[in-house]
């Protein structure tokens, strides 16, 4: 029986097809036997630690002048908001009781003078004795001294500033009567040295920062800003009403504009960095208060580890123990591992 030659022809290549070897499958790399994950090293990053706190802007240059001697107040010369220069003449008294006190001290003087001529001229005639000429110069001392003070109180009777700043409080007005020491108005230094951020610290930062320490600003007022600081001062005292320790920062303003009782903020910067070691959070299987557990690779093998934590920085952890900066903990696929586990790093 003869077939036809287009039907031997798919014979003979369906034949062909049948004899020839199969391709032998690539070799895979995953060994079934080991569990996959993926690992990151523990960084050892080197930090300044820092401080938070928020405190108001204040003067460190504060002046409160006023009269050496009472009276009424004749004029006032400068207003609240106005801006002064030290030496500059802000106030005078009525001078009329003030000359009237003058006056009176040089007749006094006059006579005492008149008193010692006459008694050193009896004195040279026998008529009087040493001891009255001794009495009239001790009179005459006593009313030169008696001129002097009430010149020197006619002098301060008025009121000079004696810092250059701006008046933020007016304290008196003209025709009242003030007496000594009462202050007419209050002036705080405005200059680009005089600012200072006055914050309270607990007793555990206080011990911890440094007269000189470095500091950055902030203001609210101005937004992604920031200014530089020093610790200039360091209460000895806590305040008894907030029980903290008070503390001033002199800022460094530049050409930024500042007022007495802005809110600010402060980082402040402890001399002396320190090393600390960092993980990812994802690396922690379980955690108690400052206790938790992660896995090391060691080698091919994955090892529990208890460590202790510092605190937690967004998907960061700072580690205080367990952990050395040559390691690397197990991230992916720490959950579902035991200890001793063998494991394949991806």
């Amino acid at each position: 029986m003869k077939y036809p030659v287009h039907l031997l022809l798919l014979l003979t290549i369906l034949i062909l097809a049948a004899c020839s070897e199969s391709p032998t499958p690539a070799a895979s790399t995953h060994d079934p036997s080991r569990t996959p994950v993926r690992t990151a090293p523990v960084e050892q990053v080197s930090t300044t630690p820092a401080i938070q706190v928020t405190g108001l802007i204040a003067s460190s240059n504060e002046a409160r002048p006023s009269f050496k001697t009472g009276g009424v107040i004749r004029r006032l010369l400068v207003d609240e908001g106005d801006r002064v220069q030290q030496g500059q003449l802000l106030a005078t008294l009525d001078l009329t009781e003030i000359g009237a006190q003058v006056g009176q001290a040089r007749e006094g003087l006059n006579k005492a003078e008149r008193d010692l001529q006459r008694a050193r001229r009896l004195l040279q005639d026998s008529v009087a004795t040493r001891e009255q000429v001794q009495n009239a110069e001790t009179a005459f001392e006593i009313a030169r001294r008696q001129v002097e003070v009430a010149t020197f109180n006619q002098t301060y009777s008025e009121v000079r500033s004696p810092i250059s700043g701006r008046v933020i409080r007016k304290l008196m007005n003209e025709g009242e009567i003030t007496g000594p020491g009462n202050p007419v108005y209050a002036i705080v230094g405005s200059g680009a040295g005089d600012w200072v951020l006055q914050v309270g610290l607990t007793d555990r930062d206080w011990v911890q920062v440094r007269e000189g320490d470095p500091a950055v600003i902030r203001l609210d007022a101005y937004p992604g800003q920031t200014m530089s600081g020093v610790i200039s001062r360091l209460a000895p005292v806590a305040d008894p009403t907030t029980g903290t320790f008070p503390i001033e920062i002199r800022i460094q303003p530049g050409d930024r504009k500042l007022a007495v009782g802005m809110i600010a903020s402060a980082e402040l910067r402890l001399q002396g960095g320190q090393q600390r070691l960092r993980i990812p959070l994802e690396s922690l299987v379980s955690s108690e208060g400052k206790q938790a557990r992660v896995f090391v690779l060691d080698g091919q093998t994955a090892r529990q580890r208890t460590i202790t934590i510092d605190q937690l920085a967004g998907d960061q952890v700072w580690v205080v123990d367990g952990l050395q900066a040559d390691e690397r903990v197990i991230t992916a696929g720490a959950p579902y591992l035991v200890d001793g586990q063998l494991v394949q790093a991806q």
